[in-house]
């Protein structure tokens, strides 16, 4: 049975194989004297202990050169197992490339559901290290970028991202089925392309803006009336309807999209914007609907005592006809509270429904039109030789790979994605948080 398990993973996870391990345990208690003609031992990143941190300040420190302009996924091709990882070229002609594996003494424990210890790890690769470079040139470059002049990115946003993802709850041990290499080579890759300059986000807003009229286009006024009401309270409901349509109205227009234009800096994949908006919609449309009904009761109240002339919006209620009716304001007020509810459930109910039908159409709108996607950055898929965003290419990555361990029964792949790639967007916060807050970045 182990034979079995292993021969049906082992082309779709990546094991520390000890024989292509370019780690060694001693690694991190020899330092010496970086330059760009002497060969570099790689650097195991912990993040948690005192003398971690203090051995990546060190490294980092002693770099030459820290910024780099071009970054690749890769894959190794010879071996039992087809490990991945990242390499980033520096602007001194050095490579520095990050990988993750687990321990060498807890790789059995890897297909527990907690995982095991991982190890990252981050290696400069000079000239002199011929070695190094002859292992590199045998792997497979699946993936390339090179960013743009001037747009040249710092190694420590990289650390940051590792520490974020050492940090992370579930994604701080290496699972054999999640939490492995790929895992870790996707969320650099799509960290460090969501990290570059405007992304999705400066022309998406533009675009939402451009949208505005579609939100408020969008409501169907809520006018059938309730069954089993009196004329009299038809008329109150029918009056209270008009004060939520507005109250909902208003509250799309006002909250969505300035609520949306803050969301997007935390924002890791496009596809996020869909799941936002339908968290975000219907809240809006029920508090709307509460503003709205509330507003009607507050101006029937007051007109009824005359406490001002006319009502304070332009609304469509005749408050000259409840003057003229014999009800009391109680009366008012006990209809009121009853149909209020029942107003409320009913156009709450029409309206969530039609924005949940508008909502995927929408989202698609802001991604797919031309001025957003101009601005995204694309990447070099070395397989089919086509230019593509990382979205498309990651989210590829992870269908076939998902798609093959739900194949040997390790649950549905639909999950699976949607798991990693909830990591991946809580490790960007986090990574957003150690890059505005320098205090965070301790280990620097």
């Amino acid at each position: 049975m182990k034979t079995i398990l292993g021969s049906a993973l082992s082309p779709i996870v990546s094991c520390a194989a000890p024989a292509s391990r370019p780690l060694a345990s001693s690694a991190n208690s020899l330092v010496q004297k970086y330059s760009a003609d002497r060969v570099q031992l790689p650097i195991i990143l912990d993040f948690h202990s005192d003398d971690g941190k203090r051995e990546i300040k060190e490294w980092y420190r002693k770099q030459p050169t820290t910024r780099f302009t071009r970054v690749e996924h890769r894959k190794d091709t010879s071996g039992h197992f087809r490990h991945e990882f990242v390499a980033v070229y520096l602007c001194n002609s050095t490579i520095c490339r990050f990988d993750r594996r687990a321990r060498d003494d807890m790789r059995g424990h890897a297909l527990k559901n907690e995982g095991t210890i991982s190890e990252d790890s981050a290696h400069v690769i000079t000239e002199a290290d011929t070695e190094s470079k002859a292992r590199l040139d045998e792997s497979e470059v699946l993936m390339s970028t090179t960013l743009g002049w001037g747009k040249d990115v710092d190694l420590k946003f990289i650390l940051a991202v590792c520490c974020g993802i050492q940090s992370h709850p579930e994604a701080k041990s290496y699972g054999l089925l999640h939490y492995n290499c790929y895992f870790f080579s996707w969320t650099l890759i799509a960290i460090i392309n969501r990290r570059l300059p405007r992304h999705f986000g400066g022309s998406l807003l533009d675009k939402t803006k451009q949208t505005k009229s579609a939100w408020g286009t969008g409501l169907i006024h809520p006018s059938r009336p309730a069954i089993g009401v009196t004329s009299h309270q038809e008329f109150l409901l029918s009056a209270t309807n008009d004060y939520i349509y507005k109250g909902m109205k208003k509250a799309i227009l006002d909250n969505i999209p300035n609520r949306l234009a803050c969301a997007l800096d935390v924002m890791l994949f496009p596809s996020q914007i869909s799941f936002w908006l339908k968290r975000e919609v219907p809240l809006a449309l029920q508090e709307g609907s509460r503003l709205g009904a509330q507003q009607f009761f507050d101006e029937a109240k007051a007109r009824r005592n005359s406490q001002f002339p006319a009502p304070i919006s332009s609304g469509t209620v005749n408050f000259d006809v409840l003057n003229s009716n014999t009800s009391s304001v109680m009366d008012i007020d006990c209809a009121y509270r009853s149909l209020k509810e029942r107003a409320q459930r009913q156009a709450e109910k029409t309206l969530t429904k039609a924005y949940d039908e508008m909502v995927d159409t929408l989202a698609a709108d802001l991604f797919i039109g031309s001025d957003v996607t101009s601005d995204l950055v694309y990447l070099v898929d070395h397989r089919s030789g086509c230019a593509r965003t990382a979205q498309e290419y990651l989210t590829e990555r992870m269908v076939d790979h998902f798609k093959q361990v739900e194949g040997y029964g390790f649950g549905k792949a639909e999950r699976s994605i949607e798991r990693v790639e909830e990591s991946m967007a809580e490790i960007w916060v986090s990574v957003l948080g150690m890059m505005k807050d320098k205090s965070k970045l301790s280990f620097l």
